[in-house]
């Protein structure tokens, strides 16, 4: 009886296969432009919004609450602030590090960090706090229908917070761990770098300050001040919050109920600030050239694979601020500079064409990587070369990166003039699909400009970035005085003064190089 059963049931299976297998193939036999016939297994939902539309409103606290529309159940919200290592005038130098390593602790409505985190997950929400030399940044990305409990965890953080000696000790525990750490590590030496040029080219103030705590200042900074840095400088007007992917109104009201005036942890309880609250800094950037040199050892910096034992230079000249006419022009120079490393993840052609590997790593093999970057701030901007090499070989590096600047006052192709404003516009508009990204570029834009500049000003703008558009603010840079950071092995390296008449000759001939380099 089983064996009867057990042969119809194969009989049939075959018979449905057959069935099955003849219905697929005839449908393998429409073709890619004819639609299937029958109905939509999963219907796509209609997405009728406007991109870029931004809603800007002033409240009366003068807080600002941007926001824009976007596909999807999630959203981005945070509250960008006009506020950063360039501030701490009056305070313990690394203050705002402090500051960025305290975020989201206990605040007075949650006792710890596992609350915040445990009403996040209800939310599918995550967040982070990260400091620039300009700007604090709390964002969160969440489900949007967690909109109010996760603005309330932002306003709590930023106004509420209790900053407790044992979470005070714990953030210095963390900044001195990375002090010890970042030396260690080859991923560190690019953001060093950037610390010490901005040290360089802005001595002794503003953008020159670090955006680290040394160890030296770290014993110094207590609660008051951390408390008294915060409410001066995340200020109700220093603020902006921002959305994408949220009902501007439902933001607003959101707002308006967790950043109520008054309700700030300093002005309920005064005691928490210093006796004597220092002058808030509105000091302009004050561009100076100099030389940061840091003599060590980087022989031993990798642990497990082999690494080449490294120098390091970075050569800057004074850029401009993101409210100058030429801003675009130097975006465009970046893209035109562009460069790498000698080894790049995921194959070739990223930049390949640019000046920095044409030019330069293509010609001269022994160089490890040169990259160019831009630094743009309201008010200042510093632009720069990142290049490293053999300890032996460093100072045929600087040579050959000062080339790259005075080669721009002889022009440029217009095939690669095109290329670099292409590279850029794509760029610009693909990162620009991030729903993380869009919130950044939207804050950033309020607190710069006191609007959200759409995309396609900055499209219209770089089209129209000419080659002699390049040639003079390749004039206007080199007309100042360099900035230059050496690390590593760097006795072969000239000195600053050579550097600086070099520049101001527009000669290489006085820095002596130990061998003609290859390809210059």
């Amino acid at each position: 009886m089983l064996s009867r059963l057990s042969r119809r049931a194969f009989f049939r299976s075959i018979s449905t296969t057959k069935f099955h297998n003849k219905d697929l193939r005839s449908i393998t036999r429409v073709p890619l432009c004819t639609p299937l016939e029958g109905e939509f297994a999963v219907k796509s939902k209609d997405v009728a919004y406007v991109p870029f539309d931004t809603k800007l409103t002033e409240l009366k606290s003068k807080i600002r609450v941007a926001s824009e529309p976007f596909y999807g159940e999630y959203c981005t919200i945070g509250v960008a602030i006009e506020s950063g290592s360039r501030y701490e005038a009056g305070y313990p130098l690394g203050t705002s590090h402090i500051v960025e390593k305290l975020a989201f602790g206990a605040t007075s409505r949650h006792s710890s960090r596992d609350e915040i985190y445990a009403v996040l997950q209800e939310n599918g929400g995550l967040i982070d706090c990260q400091s620039t030399r300009d700007t604090f940044i709390y964002a969160a990305s969440c489900h949007i229908s967690g909109l109010d409990a996760v603005m309330e965890i932002l306003a709590n953080a930023i106004w509420r917070a209790k900053n407790t000696p044992e979470e005070m000790e714990e953030a210095k525990m963390i900044v001195q761990y990375e002090n010890d750490d970042m030396p260690r590590k080859i991923e560190s030496t690019e953001p060093l770098l950037t610390d010490w040029l901005h040290k360089a080219a802005f001595r002794d103030n503003t953008l020159g300050f670090s955006k680290y705590t040394s160890e030296k200042a770290l014993s110094s900074i207590t609660q008051q001040h951390v408390n008294s840095y915060i409410s001066q400088y995340h200020a109700p007007e220093r603020l902006v919050v921002a959305g994408v992917g949220v009902d501007h109104n439902e933001l607003v009201a959101a707002v308006e109920r967790y950043f109520t005036p008054g309700t700030a942890a300093w002005e309920k309880n005064p005691e928490i600030l210093l006796p004597k609250l220092p002058q808030v800094d509105r000091s302009v950037a004050q561009y100076t050239g100099g030389e940061v040199r840091v003599e060590k050892d980087l022989s031993t910096l990798a642990v497990g694979t082999p690494y080449p034992n490294l120098a390091h230079i970075a050569l800057g000249f004074e850029g401009v601020g993101y409210r100058d006419p030429d801003f675009v022009a130097f975006c465009v120079l970046h893209m035109l500079l562009g460069g790498g490393g000698s080894f790049s993840a995921g194959g070739p052609g990223k930049g390949m064409y640019t000046r920095l590997y044409t030019d330069v790593m293509n010609r001269c093999h022994w160089i490890y990587g040169a990259t160019a970057y831009n630094h743009s701030y309201a008010d200042a901007g510093l632009f720069c070369i990142h290049a490293s090499s053999d300890p032996e070989q460093i100072n045929d590096v600087l040579i050959i990166i000062l080339d790259q600047f005075f080669k721009l006052l002889k022009g440029v192709e217009k095939a690669e003039l095109q290329r670099a404003k292409i590279q850029l516009k794509s760029q610009l508009m693909m990162n620009l699909e991030v729903r993380p990204v869009m919130f950044e570029d939207l804050a950033r834009q309020v607190i710069g400009h006191g609007y959200r500049r759409k995309p396609q000003e900055y499209l219209d703008k770089i089209d129209k970035v000419t080659a002699e558009d390049i040639v003079r603010i390749g004039e206007r840079m080199l007309s100042g005085r360099p900035s230059l950071v050496g690390y590593g092995d760097i006795a072969k390296l000239s000195s600053y003064e050579a550097l600086d008449d070099a520049v101001a000759h527009r000669r290489l001939q006085g820095l002596v190089a130990k061998k003609k380099a290859f390809g210059w």
